[in-house]
């Protein structure tokens, strides 16, 4: 708990999409965060009447790249974990699998493990992961990265890693 509160405080100082903390009660084991109005990415990608999500998954894609470049992984980076403000932003949530890190490998993991769920939840949306990559490298030096334990892997690299990973998994559909 008190790791999701430091990340999420490094984040929020950053300026990164993501909620502010409000309170952290270690004796409670409770952590309070600001109400993010808006519905879960996996509700946006099954809304049919929405036909071109892709510019959507352009600025997700951003927003991972800022996310990386703060030397922060996610850990279970899903569609349930993406919110969508009603003005149509992006907020990151749930950081409880958060890790400061600077190893490419787990950069690659990240966005390999957001790649799998719209693969298997989101199969109708096509061109999807495609977008979110093309915002990830469209967003190089969005956040200025402080890393005093070590250097973040370019997006480049991060996209050339999960290429590599992807290749790694046994069982596709």
């Amino acid at each position: 708990m008190l790791a999701e509160a430091r990340i999420l405080l490094r984040l929020h100082r950053a300026g990164l999409p993501v909620p502010a903390l409000l309170d952290a009660d270690v004796d409670e084991d409770r952590l309070v965060l600001e109400h993010v109005h808006g519905r879960p990415l996996i509700d946006v990608l099954r809304d049919a009447s929405l036909v071109d999500v892709n510019p959507l998954l352009f600025l997700v894609g951003k927003a991972v790249r800022q996310l990386h470049a703060q030397a922060v992984t996610h850990g279970d980076l899903s569609t349930n974990n993406i919110m969508i403000r009603d003005d149509g932003t992006v907020v990151l949530i749930d950081f409880g699998l958060a890790t400061i890190e600077y190893d490419l490998e787990r950069y690659g993991i990240d966005l390999h493990v957001l790649d799998e769920v719209l693969g298997a939840s989101h199969p109708d949306r096509e061109g999807a992961m495609e977008a979110l990559e093309s915002g990830y490298l469209a967003s190089e030096h969005a956040a200025a990265c402080e890393a005093p334990g070590g250097v973040v892997p370019s997006a480049a690299d991060v996209i050339q890693r999960l290429g590599l990973v992807r290749s790694r998994v046994r069982y596709h559909s």
